[in-house]
């Protein structure tokens, strides 16, 4: 629209000159009074048609993790309990800066602010020591946000990605048995207390359920009630990786290879098999989480005794 209306306003300052030159030299004062307004209004609304047009912004501030020795500033994995030195560098390109916010998510979940500071400084340094919390296998993402007096404000984040520490794998148990779900016994187990569980119980503690319909025979199929994931291992010496686990950096390895292929429910389960499987319990009562199941029998009994017998390991 400005620059309309200085078109608009050269023409009618062009025709008047016209006029006036034609006119007696007694309008030559009026001529001259009036091209010393109209210039400067020319001159104005073409200056404000221009700095519209190039759609300037205010700059953004400059936002970076501080590198070198002892610093964190890329995405990195780390343990329960491990202390992260984050240094953040932030300055103003324009104004001065206002605020600093930290946020958190957890496997891309809703994030929170985790810390936030008001400043009127030109630039800010500073460290923070973060302690990892969580689970093995979350994903931690660490959002920081800088904002300037503007309003304008930039962003860096990295994630954390939770390994276990290598420790020795302290459950080693035999003999256990998910039945028929619709039989005498237990159709259930909790792989973190290594225990039966019968259909009164929460399904939040239930890794593993039998799934055998209400309207056929033992599918020998499994489920779960908490959201548990299995993975069957596929390769030939699937045996001697059952064998070989010892620690939880084995068994975690051996989970992220796998992982692709986890579901909430597995068939045709045979003796022999090697399953691994990601509890879905939550808790900080649960720092690790990830079992390895041997399959020893599969029995198939009338009146609805029939049964998986298995092994496993893991870690409480």
């Amino acid at each position: 629209m400005s620059s309309i209306i200085s078109i608009k306003l050269v023409v009618k300052f062009t025709l008047f000159t016209e006029f006036c030159i034609k006119s007696n030299k007694q309008d030559m004062k009026m001529k001259h009074l009036l091209f010393a307004m109209a210039v400067p209004a020319l001159v104005f609304l073409t200056a404000c048609s221009d700095s519209g047009s190039d759609g300037d912004s205010a700059p953004k501030p400059t936002l970076s993790f501080q590198t070198g020795a002892g610093f964190t500033s890329n995405d990195v994995k780390a343990g329960v309990g491990d202390t992260l030195k984050i240094g953040i560098i932030a300055k103003s390109n324009d104004s001065k800066l206002a605020k600093v916010e930290i946020s958190q998510s957890t496997n891309g979940g809703v994030a929170g602010v985790i810390f936030d500071t008001l400043t009127k400084s030109n630039s800010i340094t500073f460290n923070l020591d973060y302690l990892v919390i969580g689970k093995v296998a979350d994903v931690i993402k660490l959002t920081v946000t800088v904002t300037d007096d503007n309003g304008t404000s930039a962003t860096q984040s990295l994630n954390i990605s939770i390994i276990p520490p290598t420790a020795f794998l302290d459950i080693n148990s035999g003999g256990q048995r998910i039945s028929n779900l619709y039989g005498p016994d237990p159709g259930a187990y909790d792989l973190t207390t290594e225990t039966q569980k019968k259909t009164s119980d929460p399904s939040t503690s239930k890794d593993i359920v039998d799934g055998t319909p209400s309207t056929a025979e033992f599918n020998k199929t499994w489920k779960t009630g908490n959201g548990s994931k299995f993975a069957r291992l596929t390769s030939a010496d699937a045996l001697n990786q059952y064998n070989l686990c010892q620690s939880t950096a084995f068994l975690y390895d051996l989970w992220e290879k796998n992982a692709a292929n986890a579901t909430e429910t597995l068939t045709n389960i045979a003796k022999d098999n090697i399953i691994l499987v990601k509890t879905g319990q939550t808790g900080v009562s649960i720092p690790f989480g990830f079992y390895i199941i041997k399959i020893t029998n599969v029995v198939e009994k009338p009146d609805n005794t029939d049964y998986i017998e298995f092994s496993y390991k893991g870690k409480n």
